[in-house]
C-alpha cells in the first residue's frame, strides 16, 4: 500500500511516496537529473520488507510541479533536510542516485544529526570530468550497455521532465563540488558503482569512499550506471545489509601509489621517458617566442577568487608553468609569477625565503588569500612556505602540488648537480619537510599513473592526494585532467570549510 502527499516550501514542491510501514530503517530514495520515483519501484519492493520507503519527487520532476527555477545542489540539500524534520523522519538511510546523490551527501554533510546511514549509488560528477560536454560523452557511452528496459524508463522519465528543464539542472550539477562535501560528512557511507558505469569510473567511485571518514565501496557486476533498475535485487540487498551494520562492500583507502618504473618493461619506460622529455623542450623553446614577461591580463581576475603564485620545479623558469597560468587566470584566478628565480636550481629553504620577501612586496591579496600552486621542486619550497610564520600574514591559504616528490627523489644520484642531489631522501631539507606533517591538511598533492623521475610517489599523508589518469613528469602540467584537478584542490583549499 503507498500513500502520496506533498511537502511543501514556498514554491518549491516535493512529492513524498510512502510504502513499507513496518518496524525498521526509514529508506528516503533521491532519484537522479531527469528521473522520479518511479524508477525505484522494483528496489523499493525489496526494502519494503525491512523497513518504511520514502521515494521522492524533487521539485520539477515525477508528480512534483516546476518551480521557476533550478535549485543547486546545496539548496536541495536543505529542502530534503526540512522535509525529514517535518515528515519527524528519524536518523534515516538516505539513498541517492547519480545527482540525488550529490543532494543526500550535501544533507549529510550540512545535518549529520539528521542522519544515520548514507548510500550513494553511481554518484556524480567525477572532479576530473566537470565539463557539460564530457559528461555528455560519458553519458552516451553509458548508453552504449545500457539494458533496453532501463532505457525505455529513461527516455519516457526524461520526455515527461522535458528537455528545456532537464537542461537547466544540468548547470548545478556540473557545478556541484561533491569532494568538498565529503570529508563532512559523519554517517558511514557504502558507494555502491556498476562494473562498467562510463558516468562514474571506478577511481571516482573510489576515491567516494576513501573520502568520507567511514567509507565502504561495493560493485555490481555486469551493469553500468543503470545499476539500481538493472540489478534493482543486488542493489537492494547491498542497501538492506549496510542499513543493518553488515560490512557491505569493501574498505577503501586512497590514493594507491602511482606504478612503479621498475613494474613497467623497460621499452614502456624508456617510451614515457621520451614523450615526458619530448613535452619539457617545447615548454623550455617557447620562452624563446612567447617572452619572460608575466601577461598583464593575469593581474585582473575576480576577487573572490584566491590569488594564485606559481612556482616551477628546478631548472625550470617561471614560464614552463604558463600555460597553466593562463587556464587559471581564463578561470577567474588573478596569477603571480616570482622574478629572479632563475632555473631555480637554489636551495629549496633560501628560495622559499626569497618567494616570502617578494609576496610580502606585493599587495594584499584579499580576503580569498593566495594558493600556491607548484611543480616539483616547486613544491617543497611551497610547503616550506606553509611552515614559515609569515606564510599567515602573506595570505596563503595553501598549496596545490604537481609531481613534487615529498620523500625526496632516489633517481637523484644518478645525477651530479648539486640543486638536484639536494632532492635525494637522505638530504636533510627533504627529511625536515616529510617530518613537518603540520601542513599537511593544507596540501592537495596531484600525480599521475607513472612518474619516470618521481617513481615512488608522490603520495602524502595527512594530505588531499588526488591521482589523475595521466603519466609523466613533464607532460602531465600539459593535461586537461590535471588542470581540473588543479582547479578543485585550490576550491578545496579556499573553502572556509576545507
Amino acid at each position: 500500500m503507498t500513500s502520496t502527499r506533498e511537502f511543501r516550501r514556498g514554491e518549491h514542491v516535493i512529492v513524498i511516496h510512502t510504502s513499507g510501514r513496518v518496524a525498521g530503517p526509514d529508506y528516503v530514495l533521491v532519484h537522479g537529473l531527469g528521473m522520479a520515483h518511479e524508477y525505484w519501484t522494483r528496489l523499493a519492493g525489496v526494502l519494503e520488507t525491512s523497513g518504511t520507503v520514502w521515494a521522492l519527487d524533487l521539485p520539477g520532476f515525477g508528480d512534483a510541479p516546476r518551480p521557476s527555477a533550478p535549485l543547486s545542489m546545496a539548496e536541495s540539500g536543505e529542502l530534503l533536510a526540512e522535509l525529514l524534520v517535518s515528515e519527524g523522519i528519524r536518523r534515516p538511510v538516505l539513498v541517492g542516485h547519480s545527482t540525488g546523490a550529490q543532494v543526500v551527501a550535501e544533507t549529510a554533510a550540512r545535518h549529520p544529526e539528521l542522519v544515520d546511514r548514507l548510500v550513494l549509488i553511481g554518484p556524480t560528477v567525477n572532479p576530473r570530468e566537470r565539463t557539460l560536454l564530457k559528461q555528455t560523452l560519458r553519458f552516451l557511452q553509458d548508453v552504449a550497455v545500457i539494458d533496453p528496459k532501463a532505457l525505455a524508463i529513461g527516455l519516457r522519465l526524461y520526455a515527461e521532465a522535458g528537455p528545456r528543464w532537464y537542461a537547466a539542472n544540468l548547470r548545478p550539477m556540473v557545478e556541484h563540488h561533491l569532494e568538498l562535501a565529503l570529508p563532512r560528512i559523519r554517517a558511514e557511507t557504502l558507494v555502491i558503482r556498476g562494473e562498467h558505469d562510463k558516468v562514474v569510473p571506478r577511481y571516482w567511485g573510489e576515491e567516494i569512499a576513501a573520502l568520507v571518514p567511514d567509507g565502504r565501496f561495493a560493485e555490481v557486476p555486469g551493469r553500468g550506471h543503470d545499476a539500481l533498475i538493472t540489478a534493482w535485487r543486488e542493489v537492494a540487498e547491498l542497501i538492506a545489509a549496510h542499513a543493518r551494520g553488515d560490512a557491505a562492500g569493501r574498505a577503501v583507502s586512497l590514493p594507491e601509489e602511482p606504478l612503479r618504473a621498475e613494474r613497467m618493461d623497460r621499452l614502456s619506460a624508456l617510451g614515457w621517458w621520451v614523450r615526458d622529455y619530448a613535452y619539457a623542450v617545447v615548454r623550455q623553446l617557447a620562452v624563446v617566442v612567447e617572452g619572460r614577461r608575466s601577461p598583464a591580463r593575469w593581474r585582473t581576475g575576480d576577487a573572490e577568487l584566491p590569488e594564485v603564485v606559481l612556482l616551477p620545479g628546478v631548472y625550470e623558469h617561471w614560464t614552463f608553468l604558463r600555460p597553466l597560468g593562463d587556464a587559471l587566470n581564463a578561470a577567474g584566478h588573478r596569477v603571480l609569477v616570482v622574478h629572479g628565480m632563475g632555473a631555480n636550481r637554489r636551495g629549496i629553504g633560501e628560495t622559499a625565503d626569497a618567494v616570502g620577501r617578494a609576496l610580502a612586496r606585493v599587495r594584499p591579496p584579499g580576503p580569498a588569500g593566495r594558493v600556491i600552486v607548484a611543480h616539483s621542486k616547486g613544491g617543497l619550497i611551497g610547503k616550506r612556505l606553509l611552515l614559515d610564520e609569515q606564510a599567515e600574514d602573506l595570505g596563503i591559504r595553501g598549496l596545490v602540488a604537481v609531481c613534487t616528490p615529498f620523500s625526496g627523489a632516489r633517481l637523484a644520484r644518478l645525477f651530479g648537480d648539486p640543486s638536484i642531489r639536494a632532492l635525494l631522501p637522505s638530504d636533510e631539507t627533504i627529511v625536515m619537510l616529510g617530518s613537518a606533517a603540520s601542513v599537511n591538511a593544507r596540501i592537495v598533492s596531484v600525480f599521475g599513473t607513472f612518474d619516470p623521475h618521481v617513481p615512488d610517489g608522490s603520495a602524502l599523508d595527512g594530505a588531499t592526494n588526488v591521482r589523475v589518469p595521466v603519466a609523466g613528469h613533464f607532460r602531465l602540467l600539459g593535461a586537461r585532467e590535471t588542470l581540473l584537478a588543479i582547479r578543485d584542490g585550490i576550491a578545496r583549499l579556499a573553502s572556509s570549510e576545507a
